[in-house]
């Protein structure tokens, strides 16, 4: 497997905005997902509903914050974990590591 390089293009969906990405809270119980590196228009809001609280909109925000950094985590992990010849929970977790990481490449079927 090679290294994938963080703001590399993804071959379905194309650049994702580079990170940190953060989250702040914003008006009327929503908050804003923006990136360090591109000024200050958000690349999302979350909001709960009528389901939810707004405990659970901030955990869906940090959730959303944070996955750029989960993603490079993941393509660290499987490039120095990953030992085929094993067939035990770290193979388990790097079937789990691949299925994400072609959700977030936006591979059909993924997940």
């Amino acid at each position: 497997m090679h290294s994938k390089i963080v703001g590399e293009p993804f071959e379905n969906v194309g650049f994702y905005t580079a990170g940190p990405w953060r989250h702040n809270a914003g008006n009327h119980g929503e908050f804003l997902i923006s990136s360090e590196s591109y000024g200050f228009a958000p690349l999302a809001r979350v909001k709960g509903d009528k389901r939810s609280t707004l405990k659970a909109a901030k955990a869906n925000a940090c959730l959303m914050a944070a996955a750029p950094d989960l993603l490079t985590a993941l393509y660290a992990m499987m490039e120095h974990c990953y030992d085929p010849d094993r067939d035990d929970d770290i193979v388990k977790a790097y079937k789990l590591a691949t299925d994400a990481i072609a959700k977030a490449e936006g591979v059909t079927n993924a997940l």
